[in-house]
């Protein structure tokens, strides 16, 4: 930046800007509204009816915001993803002990499964549906990002003598799988809260690659 002058970002200038911010809130909330739906009722179960009836919007209005179901799909990934890869990148610059950092990322796992449940659950039933589609790839990116976060740290746990691991690879899915399988019966409101989850996965996790 010129002359090293800092600048803040403020609120969406000019109407232009406020018209794309007021669109995709709306299109997070629609995307929102359609994977609770598809949680609920099934994803081929689901109708376009079901959508308007969920979202409040006209069919017209709908397809604004989308172009097929499968399209959804794409956007309940994105919505799920986003902000979970955002937490795990902060976790990854900060300067946590790996022990610390994994314990912080499991966090952030049970907090993404509490908050994007209804996410969560329908995207673990249905990616194979978008697998062939062109926003696929994106997808997989993400993913591979927070497997790399995830085996960075544990690297370094290594390097340093705190773990264990004969095999990263298994340990990133293993640690990834027990979060993920819990989509199954973990329930935002249930008798488990997302802290208590995040750290008794996570003490299983250390115990097993601790060093002794």
């Amino acid at each position: 930046m010129a002359g090293g002058a800092k600048t803040e970002e403020g609120p969406p200038k000019g109407p232009r800007q406020r018209s794309r911010v007021r669109y995709e809130r709306r299109r997070d909330e629609v995307v929102a509204a359609a994977a609770h739906v598809f949680a609920q009722r099934g994803f081929h179960a689901t109708t376009i009816d079901d959508l308007i009836e969920a979202t409040g919007l006209q069919r017209g209005g709908l397809y604004h915001y989308m172009s097929s179901k499968d399209d959804l799909l794409g956007e309940i990934h994105r919505r799920l993803m986003e902000p979970l890869l955002a937490e795990v990148e902060r976790i990854d610059v900060e300067s946590h002990d790996p022990t610390t950092a994994i314990r912080l990322i499991g966090h952030a796992l049970a907090e993404n499964l509490r908050d994007y449940n209804d996410e969560m659950i329908v995207f673990l039933h249905e990616w194979r549906r978008i697998r062939d589609h062109p926003e696929w790839e994106e997808i997989r990116r993400g993913r591979r990002d927070l497997e790399h976060v995830i085996e960075r740290t544990l690297r370094r746990g290594v390097i340093q003598g705190a773990f264990e691991i004969p095999d990263m690879r298994l340990a990133v899915l293993a640690l990834l799988g027990m979060f993920n399988h819990a989509h199954q019966w973990f329930r935002p409101d249930g008798r488990v809260t997302a802290d208590e989850l995040a750290d008794a996965f996570i003490d299983i996790f250390l115990n097993g690659i601790q060093s002794d």
